[in-house]
C-alpha cells in the first residue's frame, strides 16, 4: 500500500474506532474479544465477496488476501458468530405504529395532538386498531410492553398516553435494543458508502451530509430543534410512501431485504 493511501486508511480506521471503542469500553469489552470477531469477520467477508468469475474463494486466496494463516482461516471457517437478530424489527415495527398514531387523523385531536386512546374499544379508534394497521403483524401485549419499556407511551385506567413520537433514545434503559440499533444503523450506513466508493458500481446511492462551524452555543438548541423537526417530518414521508409500495406492489419476482432512509443529527464535543 502507498503511504499516502496508508496514512489516510488509518485516519479512516481511528475515525471509525473512536467512537466504537468508547462504546466497548464502557461496557467492559476486551480488545481479545474484538481482535477475534474482526479475525473472524475479515474470513467471512473474504469467502463472501472475494471469490473469482463467480467462484468462491479457495482458503489460500482467503489467506493471501486477509493475511491470516490457512490454519487460521479454516479455524475461523468451521465457526459462525453471526446469529440473524431479530431486534431491529423489534425497533421497526414499533416505531411504525409511533408514526401512524402521530401521523394518522383518527388518532389526532382537533389541534392536531395525538389522543390519549383506549387500549381496545368498539366505539372510538383505540390501541389495539392501531398496532394491527401499523406493526405488520405483532401482537398488542409485546408492542405495548416494548413501548412502555422505551417510555414512549404510558398506560392508565385502560387508556394509552404517547409521551414522545420516537423509540430509541438515549435515556432507554434497555442497553440490548440500544447496542441493536446501534449495529444495525451503523452497518446501512457503511454499507451505503462501500457502495458509493466501490468502482465496480456505476450508480450511487444517495447520500449527503450538511457540514457547519462555528456556530455559537447560545443557539446549539434552536439549531438541534429545527433538524430535529425536518428529520422527522421528512422520515414520516419516505415511511409512508414506501409502506404505500410495499402494499400496493403488483409483483412477485424478486425482492430486495430491505429499503430506507437514515437520519441523523451530529455535533462535536
Amino acid at each position: 500500500m502507498k503511504n499516502q493511501l496508508k496514512t489516510v486508511v488509518i485516519q479512516m480506521l481511528v475515525q471509525i474506532f473512536r467512537p466504537l471503542v468508547k462504546v466497548l469500553l464502557r461496557l467492559k469489552v476486551p480488545f481479545n474479544e474484538v481482535s477475534d470477531v474482526l479475525r473472524w469477520t475479515y474470513v467471512d467477508v473474504a469467502h463472501e465477496h472475494f471469490g473469482i468469475n463467480g467462484k468462491p474463494p479457495t482458503k489460500s486466496r482467503i489467506s493471501v488476501i486477509t493475511g491470516l494463516s490457512r490454519t487460521q482461516v479454516d479455524v475461523q471457517m468451521k465457526s459462525d458468530l453471526f446469529k440473524v437478530e431479530t431486534e431491529q424489527y423489534k425497533w421497526n415495527r414499533a416505531v411504525r405504529v409511533l408514526t401512524g398514531w402521530a401521523e394518522n387523523e383518527a388518532y389526532l385531536d382537533q389541534y392536531n395532538s395525538t389522543k390519549v386512546i383506549p387500549l381496545e374499544s368498539n366505539n372510538e379508534p383505540d390501541f389495539k386498531g392501531l398496532v394491527e394497521q401499523y406493526s405488520g403483524g405483532s401482537t398488542v401485549r409485546s408492542i405495548l410492553d416494548d413501548l412502555i419499556v422505551s417510555g414512549s407511551v404510558k398506560v392508565k385506567d385502560k387508556k394509552v398516553e404517547l409521551l414522545k413520537p420516537y423509540y430509541l433514545t438515549v435515556n432507554d434503559p434497555d442497553e440490548i435494543q440500544k447496542l441493536n440499533f446501534l449495529g444495525v444503523s451503523t452497518q446501512y450506513l457503511l454499507e451505503t458508502i462501500e457502495h458509493n466508493i466501490n468502482p465496480v458500481e456505476s450508480t450511487p446511492r444517495f447520500q449527503r451530509i450538511v457540514f457547519h462551524e462555528e456556530l455559537p452555543l447560545s443557539l446549539v438548541s434552536i439549531a438541534e430543534t429545527f433538524v430535529r423537526g425536518k428529520s422527522q417530518q421528512l422520515a414520516n414521508e419516505v415511511d409512508e410512501y414506501l409502506e404505500h409500495l410495499i402494499k400496493y406492489a403488483d409483483d412477485d419476482g424478486e425482492k430486495v431485504p430491505y429499503i430506507g432512509l437514515g437520519l441523523y443529527y451530529y455535533q462535536g464535543d
